[in-house]
C-alpha cells in the first residue's frame, strides 16, 4: 500500500466515525425531545384525586392528607380532576384560588358535597354533579362562601341531583336534568339545555347563550332580575317573579310563560303556540306571531311591533290597558275585558275582535272581513273603515255612544248592527 493510499484510508475512516457519532447525537436529541413531549402530555392529562377528608388538621383543599391518588401525593390543581364519591357528606374549604380541569361529585351514589369557597375563586373546565352514578340519586352539591365558581366548559347536573350556587359564571354549556338553585349572588349561564328546574338568583341572573327548556323543564324567577340575551326555545314552563324578566332575542314558545308582579319584556320576535299569561306586572312585546293564547297584564300590556294572530290564536284583555302600537293582522280572536284597548295602526281583521266593559279605539284604518263587537264597551273608529264582515255595537241603549265613526265608512257587503241587538 502506498503512502497516499494510507492517507485516503485514514480520512475515510475519520469520516465514517464522525458520521456515526453525528447520527447517534441526532438520535439522542430526538429521544430527548420525545421524552419532553411525553412528559408534557402526561402533565396535560392531569391526575385524578379523590377526596377523603382524612387530613386530620383541617378540611382545606391544599391539605395533601385530604386527598388520595394512584400516582402522586398532592392535591388537585391545574389539569387535574377532583372526585367526591360515596354516600357520606363531605365539606371542603378553599384556602386559596384553585384552577383545575374537572370536578365530579356524587360519582358512586348519593352524597352531599359542600365546597366553601371562603372568599376565593374556584375555576374548572368541567363540573359534573352525580357523575357516573346509575339510577336517580338525591345528590346535592353546594357552593357556598363569598367566592366565585367559574365553569368554562361543560356543567352537567344529572337527573335527581341538585346544585346550589351563590355567585357563579357558567360561561360554557349547561345541561341540567336535575335542579339548579341560585342564591343571592350574580349567576351567569352560557348555552343552556334544561329539562329539570332552575331557580334564578335573588339579585341577577343572566343567560348569555341560547336557552332550550324541554318538556317538564322549569325556570323560575325571584325578586332578582333575569335576562335572556339570546334565543329562547321553551317547551316547558318559565315563570317570572317580582323582579324584571327580559327576553332580548327571539322567543319560540309552545310551553308556558307566566308572569308575576315583576315586569316582562319581549324585545325580539315572539312566536307563541303555547300560552303566555301575564299577571300584575307590566308586559311589553316586540313583533308577535301568535297561534296560541296570550292573556294580558292586569296593569299594562304594550305590543310595540306588528302583531299577527293566526286562526285559533287568542289575545285576552283584562282589567288593565292593552295597546297595539303597530299593525295588527287578526285571524283569531282578540277579546277585551274592563280595561281599554287601543289600536294605533292599521288593523286587518278576518277573525273576531270583541270589546269587554272597556272602550276599544281604532286610531287608523280598519279592514274588517270578520266580526267586531262592542258588547258593553264603546267602539271608536277614528279613521277609515272598510267593512265586509260584521260590526256590532254594544248594548248601551245608545247607538252613538256605543259605536262612533269619525271618518269614511264603507260597508261593501258588510253589516252594521245597532246597540240594542
Amino acid at each position: 500500500m502506498l503512502f497516499g493510499d494510507t492517507v485516503k484510508t485514514s480520512a475515510l475512516f475519520q469520516n465514517t466515525i464522525s458520521s456515526f457519532f453525528l447520527k447517534r447525537a441526532r438520535t439522542v436529541k430526538y429521544c430527548a425531545v420525545f421524552a419532553v413531549y411525553v412528559l408534557c402530555a402526561i402533565g396535560a392529562w392531569g391526575t385524578d384525586y379523590t377526596w377523603t377528608g382524612g387530613g386530620g388538621t383541617d378540611l382545606n383543599w391544599t391539605n395533601v392528607g385530604n386527598w388520595t391518588s394512584d400516582s402522586v401525593s398532592s392535591y388537585p390543581r391545574t389539569g387535574d380532576t377532583a372526585i367526591f364519591e360515596g354516600d357520606e357528606p363531605f365539606t371542603v374549604v378553599l384556602d386559596g384560588d384553585i384552577t383545575i380541569s374537572t370536578i365530579k361529585t356524587g360519582t358512586e351514589g348519593a352524597s352531599k358535597v359542600t365546597i366553601n369557597t371562603n372568599g376565593y375563586s374556584l375555576t374548572t373546565t368541567n363540573f359534573t354533579v352525580n357523575a357516573g352514578a346509575t339510577g336517580s340519586y338525591n345528590t346535592t352539591t353546594v357552593i357556598t362562601g363569598n367566592g366565585t365558581l367559574t365553569v368554562s366548559g361543560t356543567a352537567t347536573v344529572s337527573s335527581g341531583a341538585e346544585m346550589n350556587v351563590n355567585a357563579a359564571n357558567f360561561s360554557g354549556t349547561v345541561t341540567n336534568n336535575g335542579t339548579i338553585t341560585c342564591g343571592d349572588g350574580a349567576v351567569t349561564f352560557g348555552e343552556t339545555t334544561n329539562s329539570g328546574g332552575i331557580t334564578c338568583s335573588t339579585t341577577t341572573t343572566v343567560f348569555n347563550g341560547t336557552v332550550t327548556v324541554l318538556t317538564g323543564g322549569t325556570i323560575t324567577g325571584t325578586e332578582g332580575t333575569a335576562e335572556f340575551k339570546s334565543t329562547v326555545t321553551n317547551s316547558g314552563t318559565i315563570t317570572g317573579g317580582s323582579g324584571a324578566v327580559t327576553f332580548g332575542g327571539t322567543v319560540t314558545n309552545d310551553g308556558e310563560i307566566n308572569g308575576s308582579s315583576g315586569t316582562i319584556t319581549f324585545s325580539g320576535t315572539t312566536d307563541n303556540s303555547g300560552t303566555i299569561t301575564a299577571s300584575d306586572g307590566a308586559v311589553t312585546f316586540g313583533e308577535t306571531l301568535n297561534s296560541g293564547g296570550i292573556t294580558c297584564s292586569t296593569t299594562t300590556t304594550v305590543f310595540n311591533d306588528a302583531v299577527t294572530v293566526s286562526a285559533g290564536g287568542t289575545i285576552k284583555g283584562t282589567t288593565g290597558t292593552a295597546e297595539f302600537k303597530s299593525t295588527v293582522t287578526n285571524n283569531g280572536t282578540i277579546t277585551g275585558d274592563s280595561g281599554a284597548i287601543k289600536f294605533r295602526e292599521n288593523v286587518t281583521n278576518d277573525g273576531t275582535i270583541i270589546c269587554g266593559g272597556g272602550d276599544v279605539t281604532f286610531r287608523e284604518n280598519v279592514t274588517n272581513d270578520g266580526k267586531i263587537s262592542g258588547t258593553t264597551g264603546i267602539l271608536t273608529f277614528s279613521n277609515d273603515v272598510t267593512n265586509r264582515g260584521t260590526i256590532t255595537a254594544g248594548n248601551s241603549g245608545n247607538d252613538t255612544a256605543a259605536v262612533t265613526f269619525s271618518q269614511e265608512y264603507a260597508g261593501t257587503g258588510g253589516t252594521l248592527v245597532g246597540s240594542d241587538t
